[in-house]
């Protein structure tokens, strides 16, 4: 799969993903929805916001390092991008439920900061 092919197949799906959270925005009601209305709200949010940070980053590193290999740079885009979705949406529901603090903060980006860490020495080894 070239590199433009995927960035097209991923730009469409996020861009549905995108669709699909603003759909899940305006049908559900947060006071009568139950279970299912909050995970279809913050699946939806992840997926799209995933997809829009991964071409963001993928599309920043092909710009800036122009003589790197694309897949590299693309599944470290990725990877990173899970990362900072699951930080960004950790931190939502935290707020949601009103048990987000300074501390608690701190404590996410520190736990998903280990996790970058743990996978980029990995793939330091790796390669």
């Amino acid at each position: 799969m070239t590199l433009r092919w995927f960035l097209t197949i991923m730009t469409l799906s996020t861009v549905a993903a995108w669709i699909g959270w603003v759909f899940v925005l305006n049908t559900t009601d947060p006071i009568t929805t139950g279970l299912v209305g909050y995970l279809l709200f913050y699946l939806t949010l992840a997926i799209a916001f995933s997809g829009t940070t991964a071409l963001f980053g993928t599309l920043i590193r092909i710009w800036f390092h122009p003589d790197g290999i694309p897949y590299r740079q693309t599944v470290r885009a990725l990877r990173q991008s899970v990362i900072f979705t699951g930080l960004f949406v950790s931190a939502m529901i935290l707020l949601s439920f009103d048990i987000m603090r300074w501390w608690s903060a701190i404590l996410l980006v520190v736990l998903f900061s280990l996790i970058e860490l743990l996978f980029s020495a990995h793939n330091n080894q790796s390669f």
